[in-house]
């Protein structure tokens, strides 16, 4: 709000009322100064939520048996490479290429240009075993028949045959390919008499991939297998050599093992996670004694809540059976002298060693009894009673949006009344400052009338 200069008269009313206005405004800054705050309160609350959404996620990550039991695959030798797509059982398989899978390959007699005239009339498409039509091109039926139009509408079918034009040295054939490898996804091509000049020669037969795993004989219309061994992906990467004796084979040897270094990380990221909000609170619940200055969230006791509450998990013990781990820091999650865990990966990859099956418990445990379960699982717990949608942090962030809303809706009452002050004093103060002009004229009027007698003479 700001008053209107007013000024040239007796009084400067416009400095005036501006100088009362600003003792009447103090109310209202007052008010804005508080809502300041608890913005301020509001945004630190917001920050301690997403470092628990974190912690949430690492806790998540730590819940689920799987993370304890992730694998790696390793290869040696040419023949197959292999990449874990589930959760494999540990240890060997011996892989034996001897053929790859490929697609049908067709290329057409060499014509001057991809627009020379090829005649006209049909051509027929069918699967590997002639049962079924893919598609049948009429050819030339609105013109001169050209392989640019043969390729276009056998790619305009979208079936399971792509065709392009390549350059065979001056002169351009068209070749038709399989979409997808395997003996099954190969095709016939027929062509009638008006189109007796494209003549397709087959360049590559369909076939099916051949090898063995362990021993074991199997086969794949494709090179990438994904259901021989169960969680793991193949790739077969080379088959022995055209014209190689019966029985010659390509081998590799695919190894899967325990993943420690990914366990690892996802207890590192539990780690971080949980060091991030211990941090995070010192910050904003701090107090420098030299300045006497508090940080923002100095004194909210949700906070010490939330503090003790996550404190109190990872330095419990849990009720575990006989022999199994009971204690974070029996695994190495150690705590340290301002609260924070740090992880002794060595200790942590003896006792993942040793038995994974014990630490996996020690995290993802589940019972209807709370002191049984694994830790992650009682933190998530934790984290959801403060963070969840019910929890006590939204409450809190609900109450201070309310105050915030109570503190606008007096601020638009004060500064309405405000308005009406000023206007009231404006027209106050420009009334007696009319009242003292019209005073100060006659004032000056009358000096002037009285300078204008004649002078009393003294008698001789």
């Amino acid at each position: 709000m700001a008053t209107s200069g007013i000024s040239g008269g007796a009084i400067d009313v416009g400095a005036l009322v501006s100088q009362l206005m600003t003792i009447e405004r103090k109310p209202l800054v007052q008010l804005q100064q508080r809502e300041t705050q608890i913005q301020s309160r509001l945004t630190a609350l917001g920050r301690v939520k997403s470092a628990l959404d974190a912690l949430k996620t690492a806790a998540d990550a730590l819940r689920q048996a799987g993370t304890f039991s992730a694998s790696k695959a390793t290869a040696s030798g040419d023949g197959a490479t292999a990449a874990v797509s589930g959760t494999p059982q540990l240890g060997s398989y011996a892989v034996s290429v001897t053929q790859l899978a490929r697609g049908q390959s067709n290329a057409s007699a060499a014509f001057a240009s991809a627009t020379a005239d090829v005649g006209s009339g049909t051509l027929t498409l069918r699967s590997a075993d002639g049962t079924t039509v893919l598609a049948t091109i009429n050819v030339g039926d609105t013109g001169t028949g050209t392989l640019t139009e043969i390729r276009d509408e056998i790619n305009a079918a979208n079936i399971g045959v792509r065709a392009s034009l390549v350059n065979d040295g001056g002169q351009t054939r068209l070749v038709l390919n399989s979409k997808q490898t395997g003996a099954a996804n190969g095709f016939q091509v027929e062509v009638d008499a008006g189109l007796a000049a494209v003549a397709f020669t087959q360049n590559q037969a369909a076939q099916d991939a051949q090898f063995s795993i362990n021993g074991l004989a199997l086969t794949s219309s494709s090179n990438t297998v994904k259901d021989a061994v169960e969680g793991l992906t193949l790739t077969l990467a080379k088959a022995p050599p055209a014209g190689s004796p019966p029985g010659t084979t390509v081998d590799a040897e695919i190894t899967v093992a325990q993943d420690a270094d990914a366990v690892k990380k996802s207890v590192d990221d539990f780690v971080k996670a949980y060091n991030e909000v211990e941090k995070l609170i010192a910050e904003l619940t701090k107090y420098d004694p030299n300045t006497k200055t508090a940080a923002v969230l100095n004194g909210e006791s949700l906070l010490r809540q939330v503090q003790s509450g996550v404190r109190s998990i990872v330095r419990a013990t849990m009720t575990a059976a006989p022999g199994d781990y009971a204690r974070l820091s029996e695994v190495g999650l150690e705590i340290q002298r301002d609260g924070t865990l740090k992880l002794n990966e060595k200790k942590f990859g003896d006792a993942l060693a040793a038995d994974s099956a014990k630490v996996t418990r020690l995290f993802a445990a589940t019972s209807t009894v709370e002191a049984e379960q694994g830790f992650a699982v009682r933190l998530r717990a934790q984290i959801d009673a403060i963070a969840g949608v019910d929890g006590s942090l939204k409450a809190r962030e609900d109450g201070l949006r309310a105050s915030i809303r109570t503190l606008d809706q007096q601020q638009e009452r004060l500064e309405a009344r405000l308005s009406m002050i000023e206007k009231r004093l404006i027209a106050q103060y420009s009334k007696l400052d009319a009242l003292l002009s019209t005073r100060q004229n006659q004032s000056n009027a009358l000096a002037n009338a009285l300078a204008g007698l004649p002078g009393l003479r003294e008698d001789g």
